[in-house]
């Protein structure tokens, strides 16, 4: 079943990239506000010195963007960086998300950028142009078309 709306095409690299730009901005805003509870609890900054309290506070910023991702796709099908470049993410088989599916994306996603971007750049190798994180989470990102004005 093909699920992608009429008016939609694959995204370049640049498109994708930029929308990541918006998002991770986000990110950090998110992580940032998010981050006073454990600096106050610590007493003090979470340094590489604190162990185990800069892991813990590595992971908890990690679960905040995961977050900040699957929750953005699973109510609104974009994040804030999709919307502002006209992008929706979408299931290749018609059927609504599944938290496990976005987390996957989102962990993937992360994955795909670290090699020089090879998950990213491997969408002009694969024929239905998707991403490492598209393909493990059965999804596909389209660009969509821009409204008329009326």
């Amino acid at each position: 079943m093909n699920t992608l709306p009429d008016s939609a095409t694959k995204p370049t690299l640049l498109r994708r990239t930029s929308a990541l730009v918006y998002d991770l901005l986000a990110v950090l805003a998110v992580c940032l506000l998010a981050g006073f509870p454990p600096v106050l609890i610590n007493g003090d900054a979470i340094t590489t010195d604190d162990g185990i309290a800069y892991v813990a506070y590595l992971a908890y910023n990690l679960a905040l963007a995961v977050g900040y991702f699957a929750v953005s796709w699973r109510l609104k099908h974009c994040t804030l960086g999709m919307k502002a470049w006209r992008l929706e993410l979408v299931s290749v088989d018609g059927t609504p998300f599944t938290w496990l599916q976005l987390i996957k994306r989102s962990l993937v996603g992360i994955v795909a950028w670290v090699p020089a971007g090879a998950g990213i750049w491997w969408q002009y190798l694969d024929a239905e142009g998707r991403t490492w994180h598209d393909r493990i989470s059965a999804t596909r990102m389209v660009v969509l078309k821009k409204r008329k004005k009326t």
